[in-house]
């Protein structure tokens, strides 16, 4: 989604969410197995086209955009006992799981494209998860030459 002009440039936004249950039968354990997954993904942006910045030197039309993603994850396994049923089945195996990562990308021109980002994410077991909790935070630039 793109929003009304600010500064001479775009704000921009996008939501995702999404949702999926599978149900597996086990007719030799007499088990129902569910796995759920759910995710939601927010962005955020700013980008401006066509302003003069000299780098080298040179004064180009250049174009530079800001944005800030947010994800989150969740992943989870029940099992549900046929033979002794409990209407809250058995957590199994879930995590969830959240990355935040801001990023600059500045278009020098249509060949010449640099982006500068950090991405922090973390993991979190739920129920009898075996996946210890850890968070990982990564810093980087993209630099893309295009050569024809």
């Amino acid at each position: 989604m793109t929003f009304a002009s600010l500064w001479n440039g775009n704000l921009i936004g996008s939501l995702k969410y999404s949702t999926r249950t599978i149900f597996s039968l086990g007719v030799s354990t007499r088990n129902i197995i569910e796995t759920f997954s759910k995710d939601i993904g927010i962005t955020f942006g700013y980008s401006k086209s066509g302003f003069d910045l000299p780098l080298f030197g040179l004064a180009l039309k250049n174009d530079i955009e800001f944005s800030i993603s947010y994800t989150k994850t969740r992943n989870s396994t029940i099992i549900f006992n046929m033979l002794d049923f409990n209407e809250n089945g058995t957590p199994q195996d879930g995590t969830i799981r959240i990355s935040i990562e801001p990023r600059v990308k500045y278009t020098i021109s249509s060949k010449v494209t640099m982006s500068v980002f950090y991405r922090r994410s973390s993991i979190e077991p739920e129920g009898a998860s075996r996946i210890p909790p850890s968070t990982t935070n990564e810093a980087g630039l993209d630099v893309h030459i295009a050569i024809q």
